[in-house]
């Protein structure tokens, strides 16, 4: 529950910050709906031999603020004045069912209900017709997670509470001057991001349609254009430190062959995580740099016991990570949206530590810039090959 709690504060807080403290912020919110069709994507070969029947739909209620001049930043017009929204989702996976060669009965993922915060930005508008991709991020809570017996075979979501990330381009055409039609394409990700096992995830590709509503189209905003030479270059560094939690999926493929001792809650595991990196800012929104990522990894015994027990030698244990990673941020007043591409200068935790880990990481994740400080908190997902491995949480500080 707790960590559930501390992902729902820093996405509130993520998003409400986004928006100007006025009295007049109504007239810059539009209201819409959307109905969505897809199907899951497996992410391997395993997860495809498990989809028996494959379909997909979601149901989505929003509402979306976006700046004029009066209520603008220079984020607002680096951007082009995006619009920042925030939903509910309801996605439906009642026609999927899932299930090995010869089980009688199916497994199924059943609905996730999520709540969202999704940035949108034009790459073009022209008034009547406006062209630009999507990014999401927020919280899911699935009616059927994984559990034996009676949904065993349901590996792509394995406990009730996931992470929701969304990616997708969309086309928006203004018939009339309160309503606009829209229709969008993309990838929707549900998972719990290692806090739980198993943690395939769900993955659907699908295309929406929907209504949006402009209760103030009576007011034509006022718009100004962006000076990029107002931005700020400079050189910065960025350090944090926090907490990396982690399952082992040692502990889920240790009990593969007798299902029902597949642990009901799998322990998750805190390591102390920290990074420095030498960031440089070329532009308001873009920084890009290098780092030096470093964990305890406090399992590593763990991961040592399981393997001896298998009778598996010839590796190596220790709980010292450390890796060396290329970063980039896009920022938007006070939030960031973080990624990162590392090599694994040392790692030494095992057989399936070396396999499923491979030699790189990824991450992603989201920071909050508190206010008139140096200081921010965030999160990112730890990621192998796209397999979500931690979930990290950290206080950080540039200078």
């Amino acid at each position: 529950m707790k960590k559930t709690t501390i992902i729902t504060i820093l996405f509130l807080l993520s998003f409400i910050s986004a928006f100007p403290q006025t009295n007049r912020i109504s007239r810059n919110l539009s209201y819409g709906f959307g109905l969505e069709h897809g199907s899951l994507i497996p992410g391997d070969k395993f997860g495809k031999d498990l989809i028996r029947k494959n379909g997909f739909g979601s149901l989505v209620f929003n509402v979306t603020y976006r700046a004029d001049s009066a209520s603008s930043t220079p984020y607002d017009l680096s951007f082009g004045y995006p619009g920042i929204e925030a939903g509910i989702v309801v996605s439906d996976y009642t026609r999927s069912s899932l299930s090995r060669p010869g089980r009688e009965h199916p497994s199924r993922i059943g609905y996730i209900f999520g709540l969202y915060g999704k940035f949108n930005r034009d790459l073009l508008n022209t008034g009547m017709f406006r062209l630009g991709y999507s990014i999401s991020n927020g919280i899911g809570y699935c009616t059927h997670p994984y559990s034996y017996p009676d949904n065993i075979d349901n590996e792509f979501i394995g406990s009730p509470i996931s992470i929701y990330f969304s990616a997708g381009l969309y086309a928006a055409y203004r018939f009339h001057p309160r309503f606009e039609f829209i229709a969008e394409g993309g990838l929707r990700h549900f998972s719990n991001s290692a806090l739980g096992r198993p943690n395939k995830g769900a993955n659907t590709l699908g295309v929406s349609i929907g209504l949006k509503y402009y209760p103030s189209a009576d007011e034509i905003p006022v718009y100004k254009p962006y000076n990029s030479t107002d931005a700020t270059r400079d050189i910065y560094f960025d350090i944090s430190a926090g907490c990396n939690l982690h399952t082992m999926i040692e502990t889920w493929y240790l009990h593969q062959s007798s299902p029902s001792t597949v642990p009901a809650h799998f322990p998750v595991r805190p390591s102390f995580a920290t990074s420095i990196a030498a960031m440089y800012r070329y532009h308001l929104k873009f920084s890009s740099g290098i780092g030096l990522d470093y964990m305890y990894a406090g399992y590593y015994a763990e991961a040592s016991r399981i393997d001896h027990s298998k009778g598996v030698t010839g590796y190596t244990y220790s709980p010292h990570v450390l890796g060396l990673s290329l970063r980039h941020e896009v920022r938007y007043r006070s939030i960031g949206f973080n990624v990162g591409f590392g090599w694994y200068l040392h790692r030494r935790l095992g057989e399936l530590g070396e396999k499923m880990a491979k030699p790189y990481y990824e991450t992603i994740g989201l920071r909050y810039y508190i206010p008139s400080t140096p200081l921010y908190v965030s999160y990112h997902v730890v990621a192998h090959l796209l397999r979500a491995d931690a979930m990290q949480f950290n206080l950080g500080i540039t200078l």
